[in-house]
């Protein structure tokens, strides 16, 4: 059985891309909920997730560690924090290109997969 990831320890891109349990959207923002084991732990928690995404993205918009209400928010992402409850909303993305003939001409990943298999015929 995989075992799963402690709150403690899931970063924000573990919850950005496994965090859910379906697709919630609210004002066009997937969001994602994590609640922790105490306050202390949220803003830890907020903090590490804060710093995660200025690596990605620079630095944030709109900033307010101050609390109680803490946000960090870019135009695209947003990770909130209050009491021991997190939550990170991410604009949904939308590919209308990747339902286009164009998109998939000539297998552009063919090469990839090749070069996968490869590497599994070689261990």
């Amino acid at each position: 059985m995989r075992q799963g990831t402690l709150q403690e320890r899931a970063t924000l891109l573990d919850v950005l891309i496994d965090g859910f349990e379906k697709n919630e959207v609210m004002a066009g923002l997937h969001w994602r909920q994590l609640p922790m084991p105490d306050e202390a732990a949220a803003v830890t928690k907020f903090t590490a997730f804060t710093e995660e995404a200025r690596r990605w993205k620079g630095q944030p918009e709109r900033l307010d560690e101050s609390g109680p209400r803490r946000i960090a928010a870019w135009p695209d992402l947003e990770i909130r924090q209050i009491g021991r409850g997190i939550m990170v909303c991410a604009r949904a993305p939308s590919f209308n290109w990747w339902h286009e003939r164009t998109t998939w001409e000539g297998d552009p990943l063919g090469p990839i997969y090749d070069w996968l298999e490869e590497e599994r015929g070689s261990r």
